[in-house]
């Protein structure tokens, strides 16, 4: 029988992040933690709902983040630790045991049970939830609870990283009750994590207290904090600089660098795990002929777009970062992929080949939300037309964006993603022909067949050459362009604020354990 103790250590590989997650100094102070104070948190963006099994937004698990928890959760290391399971067990490859936690609240003051856990799991997988996390957890198919504090769930094959992706926010658990009484928690959060989400101002902030009955006192040591929206990234700065915020991201390398010299002030960044993706809709023309998609990756000078957009602070990305360990591909590897060097010569001869001799024209949809989006579609239009490909680029708020990603209306669509527990989740969802979440009608079955194969595979070391193939695979038939990957955020924190860290993929979960130093 594999303990939690033995699973940690076989998982030991895919948890490297670790090895370049923070620049700054993040390591536990010494002195005695201060218990009061109230801290103001600068973000980007607002939720765009707050349903842990409906929001695919990162925006949106900043906000719901710190009141839900999963069954395990990432340590500051991205280690796999209890958390609202003590323990588990792994008695085969498809069996997991999970013993929770006793005398858990929610925050409406109801206690929680293994059927609050399985009702989560079965939520997810119901067709009528709709949920974008249904991929990640289809494996699932049987949920027992042979008492209250004991959660069994079987699964139909092996599925290697099964603890990884239940051990992230896509594994929120939620009150069977209150989603019975409201319906959905899109705009109700009641979880069992260390603050309460007292307040909410679309667009405006959020505002959290302590949850005095958290189940981790003494955290959290601080008696709340109010998360407010800035949109401006320079008066973000401002107000960092100021003083005004205690923490606050920054995307804009440069501008990040300004306040590194700052003495009230630190840095803290994560490995190049943020990909910027340039979508298609490859169920209708032109995009259904692998041939036009070829020529547009051989078209793009990725090297231009990290030097100019992001000021040399990106890396070429696959369809898996060279972050993700110790599947990616080296740096030297992915720039020898197919299309990945530009040759217009070749851009033109493939359209030639695939009817579209004089180019053609269509639409990206794309955002402002971030500050590199539009500035990339901007040279990629311009290195696209240089084969006679017109692209029109069309800017729309960020919750519309997400819309017409999700209805899969747009011809082309880019914005990046962030950090995901190991390699599947990167693009198993988005390109797998039977995934729910597979907005771009994408049918390939030898991607299919490749991406099952992996999805079972428990020897380490035949994974590894599964998802080296896979990638070289994903290159050549590009139903995606990564132009680069890049840290996630800069996360600016005063110097006040102590014992705190960011995750690598950007999580401030770990605000239940800092604290201010008055």
């Amino acid at each position: 029988m594999r303990k939690g103790v033995y699973v940690l250590l076989s998982l030991s590989l895919a948890m490297l992040f670790a090895a370049s997650v923070i620049t700054a100094s993040s390591s536990v102070q010494a002195a005695e933690p201060k218990r009061g104070g109230w801290m103001k948190i600068a973000t980007d963006s607002t939720a765009v709902g707050l349903d842990p099994a409906l929001a695919i937004a990162f925006a949106s698990s900043t906000y719901f983040e710190p009141c839900y928890e999963s069954l395990l959760r990432y340590n500051k290391n991205m280690e796999l630790e209890a958390s609202l399971a003590t323990s588990w067990e792994q008695p085969d490859d498809v069996t997991y045991i999970f013993h929770l936690r006793k005398g858990v609240k929610f925050h409406d003051g109801s206690d929680f049970t293994s059927e609050d856990a399985k009702f989560t799991f079965e939520r997810i997988l119901d067709p009528k939830t709709a949920s974008p996390r249904k991929p990640f957890f289809k494996s699932i198919s049987k949920l027992e609870t042979p008492d209250k504090y004991t959660l069994k769930i079987t699964m139909s094959a092996p599925y290697p990283t099964f603890l990884e992706v239940a051990a992230t926010w896509y594994g929120s658990i939620v009150s069977k009750a209150a989603v019975e009484k409201h319906g959905t928690m899109q705009s109700v959060v009641i979880g069992t994590g260390p603050f309460k989400l007292e307040k909410y101002e679309h667009g405006v902030k959020g505002v959290y207290k302590r949850f005095e009955q958290y189940w981790g006192a003494p955290m959290p040591y601080i008696d709340g904090y109010d998360f407010i929206v800035i949109k401006d990234e320079t008066s973000r700065l401002a107000a960092l600089r100021k003083g005004a915020v205690d923490v606050g991201w920054i995307k804009n390398a440069q501008l990040a660098t300004l306040l590194s010299k700052r003495k009230n002030l630190k840095i803290m960044s994560g490995p190049a795990v943020r990909q910027q993706r340039f979508w298609f809709k490859l169920d209708r023309p032109p995009f259904d002929n692998v041939k036009v998609r070829q020529a547009l990756a051989s078209a793009i000078d990725r090297q231009e777009i990290i030097d100019t957009v992001m000021f040399g602070h990106g890396v070429l990305s696959a369809c898996i970062p060279t972050a993700c360990v110790p599947y990616g591909l080296s740096q030297a590897e992915m720039a020898k992929l197919p299309f990945y060097k530009q040759d217009f010569e070749l851009s033109k001869k493939l359209l030639k080949e695939a009817g579209y001799p004089d180019g053609f024209e269509f639409t990206l949809i794309t955002s402002p939300h971030s500050p590199d989006y539009v500035p990339c579609a901007e040279i990629m239009q311009r290195q696209f037309a240089k084969i006679g490909v017109k692209m029109n680029i069309e800017q729309k708020d960020w919750g519309i964006t997400l819309k017409s990603y999700r209805t899969g209306k747009f011809e082309a669509i880019m914005f990046a993603g962030v950090w995901y527990p190991g390699p599947e989740a990167y693009n198993y969802n988005m390109f797998h022909s039977k995934s729910s979440a597979n907005y771009f009608g994408y049918n390939d079955p030898k991607l299919d067949a490749m991406y099952d194969a992996q999805h079972t595979e428990t020897n380490m070391d035949k994974r590894i050459k599964m998802w080296r193939e896979l990638q070289r695979y994903m290159a050549e038939t590009v139903p995606c362009i990564w132009p680069y990957a890049s840290p996630p955020r800069y996360e600016i924190v005063n110097k006040r604020v102590k014992n705190y860290s960011i995750l690598s993929n950007n999580s401030r979960v770990l605000i239940r354990q800092a604290w201010l130093d008055k």
